[in-house]
């Protein structure tokens, strides 16, 4: 049984017993937002349509909205995609979900498309918002036009709108072209991490959306050292220079992360020769200052060669971001440590020292 087919299980129990859609609710102090089980609940809709799913749908909705509003990890796509499916329904009474979802917050009022406030038809839409009554009315027309004749968009607008929408969401449409996209858009995770390898591994040019998509896969496997390999081959296909500095940056980050130093500050170091972009220099300085508070021996080598560089470069630029000037200071503490001598032994101070600690004397 593939994925989207045990999506439609469960959207086959659902219409059995709409009872059950309470486990598909947003919950603002759970863990889990059931964000990704309601888009799987979504696609088994989008792949087998009834027109009895609407009721199904508008819950949906109504849950990504909530989800929306409180900013919990996800993909604000999940959120369109169940609008688009709203659509398709051609239900003119959906204007007002939409006009709450572009009203969420100033994202959403810019990141919602206003074209889903007239999806249902332009001429199907003015003639139910006549009829109907809504406190929000005066405020919808104000938006999309206070007659049929005067609205900001035309049919054609709207028709060629949903076009866009249909090929934008293909990746959720039988048969599934890219089967490890759809795994990680759908938090497959299991599955996604399987079939990663192999995906890395097939014989391919490796063009900008590939390598866009390794950089991605590798993050969200939570893979350190992957992140690095991708970033790695990333530079060496790059051939847009503009970005390179972006992807040496990135690079040096997760050496940091890795522990891997001495690669870190050789990219940082020349990262700044070539600048004088402040910005940029900050951040070079900031991962200077935590290569030297994770090492913490300021008579380490690499610690030194940093503090040198956050020196000369404090001294040039004056100040940083606070966050930059208070890590400045930590790792200036470090570096002004006197080096702890090794006691000698044979002296009776440290012979009494060990003594006490071998027979846990006080």
């Amino acid at each position: 049984m593939t994925v989207v087919e045990n999506y439609k299980t469960e959207l086959d129990l659902v219409r059995q017993n709409p009872k059950l859609l309470d486990n598909y609710r947003f919950d603002d102090d759970a863990i889990d937002s059931k964000h990704f089980d309601r888009l799987r609940l979504n696609i088994a809709i989008y792949n087998d349509l009834k027109q009895t799913d609407y009721e199904i749908v508008k819950y949906l909705f109504a849950e990504e909205k909530e989800w929306r509003k409180y900013g919990k990890d996800g993909d604000v796509d999940n959120l369109y995609f169940c609008a688009f499916i709203l659509t398709l329904f051609n239900s003119p009474e959906t204007v007002w979900l939409f006009l709450e979802a572009k009203n969420i917050d100033f994202d959403s009022g810019i990141g919602f498309d206003g074209e889903y406030l007239v999806s249902a038809g332009i001429k199907e839409t003015y003639q139910y918002i006549e009829t109907a009554y809504n406190p929000k009315k005066t405020e919808l027309l104000k938006y999309i036009g206070e007659a049929e004749e005067s609205c900001i968009y035309s049919q054609i607008d709207i028709d060629d709108w949903k076009e866009e929408k249909t090929f934008y969401f293909k990746s959720y449409k039988l048969p599934i072209q890219d089967e490890l996209y759809f795994l990680y858009s759908t938090n497959e995770r299991e599955l996604f991490l399987k079939k990663l390898p192999e995906w890395i591994n097939q014989e391919r040019a490796w063009t900008y959306e590939e390598l866009s998509l390794y950089r991605t896969y590798a993050k969200y496997a939570n893979d350190k050292f992957l992140e690095i390999e991708a970033f790695k081959l990333t530079l060496k296909k790059n051939d847009k220079d503009f970005l390179t500095e972006e992807y040496n940056q990135q690079l040096a980050v997760l050496y940091v992360e890795t522990g891997e130093n001495t690669k870190a500050l050789k990219i940082l170091e020349n990262i700044i020769k070539r600048t004088d972009n402040s910005n940029i220099v900050r951040d070079c300085i900031e991962q200077l200052c935590r290569i030297i508070i994770r090492t913490n021996n300021s008579s380490d080598e690499i610690s030194k060669n940093s503090y040198h560089i956050i020196k000369v470069q404090h001294k040039k630029y004056s100040s940083f971001s606070p966050m930059v000037e208070g890590l400045i200071k930590d790792v200036t503490e470090i570096m002004k440590k006197e080096k702890i001598t090794v006691p000698n032994n044979s002296s009776p101070k440290a012979g009494q020292t060990w003594w006490k600690k071998f027979f846990g004397a006080e």
